[in-house]
């Protein structure tokens, strides 16, 4: 299947990280995951990005997530940036993941390090040019140290960011310092960097960001684009009020073991049901019933 070619400039924008609706047979909704992705386009975003952490990719089969990028291609129509996370480790296993997503429609894909051993720079270096390696579709750097456990290094971030098949990255450690460092090295290359922070947005752009990949475009896409498009025109009062606005809505989603809040979010707004990926569990009902209560008074209307 054609899709569009993503490099630095598509990648300039806001894109959800999509989550993935459950039905209470705990297989994929597709009739809700349709829903949910007509929701974010309608709501002004540059890209969708499923099978990530919101979207709980690591749960799913190969199979699976397939299966969640032709819906979403099916939905977004052959223009829009698609952008899935791969979940294999192994490099030859990674192009082969990114070869059957490129086929099923992917611009482009979000790749993380392998979790569990620690990398050293070289390491890290290797691997990625490893899977970059005559890459069915181009690479997005993935970093999220918090899931697993290892940083991507700057010195590696500015290498790779000359690779032909290598056009950004996805940074979700919330570590302005290191995101700072990262824009600086690539500055002057064809290479985008994109906070998953929605929280740091305004922040990551004065620092020389060029847009965000974030799970609150799920529930109110329209914050994040009102953010990115007032700091381009210089609007800084109003991409202020909604930076604001969007740290409280994200913050009262930030409940339970993720993405629990957000699925519950997602259920109070009527998109699709709280259920997570067997055998993890939605969030409690007392828990559920704040989240509602807290989103009830800050939700624009």
């Amino acid at each position: 299947m054609m899709s569009p070619t993503i490099n630095a400039a598509r990648l300039s924008g806001v894109h959800v990280a999509l989550a993935t609706p459950i039905g209470a047979d705990g297989e994929i909704d597709v009739e809700a995951l349709a829903r949910l992705a007509g929701r974010v386009i309608d709501g002004g975003v540059d890209g969708l990005c499923p099978t990530g952490s919101t979207g709980e990719g690591p749960r799913l089969t190969r199979s699976q997530r397939l299966a969640v990028l032709r819906c979403v291609r099916d939905c977004a129509g052959p223009e829009r940036m698609i952008i899935p996370a791969v979940c294999a480790l192994a490099p030859v296993e990674v192009r082969d993941e990114v070869a059957g997503l490129a086929e099923a429609g992917a611009s482009g894909v979000l790749v993380a390090p392998p979790f569990y051993y620690p990398m050293a720079p070289g390491d890290q270096l290797a691997w990625y040019e490893a899977v970059a390696a005559d890459s069915a579709v181009p690479l997005v750097l993935y970093n999220i140290p918090a899931m697993t456990g290892v940083s991507i290094a700057p010195d590696v971030v500015a290498s790779l960011a000359r690779h032909d098949r290598i056009v950004g990255i996805k940074d979700s450690s919330r570590d302005m310092e290191y995101l700072q460092r990262v824009a600086r090295e690539t500055s002057g290359t064809d290479f985008a960097v994109l906070t998953g922070t929605d929280t740091l947005l305004m922040a990551a752009l004065q620092v020389g960001a060029n847009g965000a990949i974030a799970a609150s475009m799920n529930l109110v896409p329209r914050l994040a684009r009102t953010v990115y498009d007032a700091f381009l025109r210089h609007d800084l009062p109003t991409a202020t009020a909604a930076q604001h606005q969007l740290v409280d809505i994200v913050e009262a989603c930030r409940v339970g073991m993720a993405p629990a809040g957000w699925k519950a979010a997602l259920a109070w707004a009527g998109v699709c049901s709280a259920h997570m990926v067997p055998p993890f569990t939605e969030l409690d009902t007392g828990s559920t019933a704040a989240l509602s209560a807290t989103l009830e008074r800050l939700m624009p209307t």
